[in-house]
């Protein structure tokens, strides 16, 4: 999803990895889970900055599923992303990065 002015939520695969960033105004934490890093809530905790939440992960090349974890419990599909099913009645978001 391309940065524009009043972009909400952004994946941006760029030179020293992917960036992360997402609306999440309430939350006390925000992570991205995906097959990366086993799923886990806590691997790649995302920083806080006013209401967004932002990380980069360098990811080597090749296909990705994620999702955000928002306090530890909620999952959130990222809007504007290519999403999945993920088995389970819920969906994934999907990157490639070349």
């Amino acid at each position: 999803m391309a940065c524009a002015a009043g972009v909400r939520e952004e994946i941006r695969v760029l030179p020293g990895g992917v960036r992360f960033r997402v609306h999440q105004p309430a939350a006390a934490s925000v992570s991205v889970a995906g097959d990366f890093n086993g799923w886990s809530h806590t691997a790649h905790p995302m920083t806080r900055a006013g209401d967004y939440w932002t990380a980069t992960i360098r990811l080597p090349p090749g296909e990705y599923l994620f999702t955000y974890v928002v306090d530890g419990t909620q999952f959130i599909t990222p809007n504007g992303a290519e999403v999945v099913p993920d088995g389970f009645g819920g969906r994934n978001a999907r990157i490639v990065v070349p």
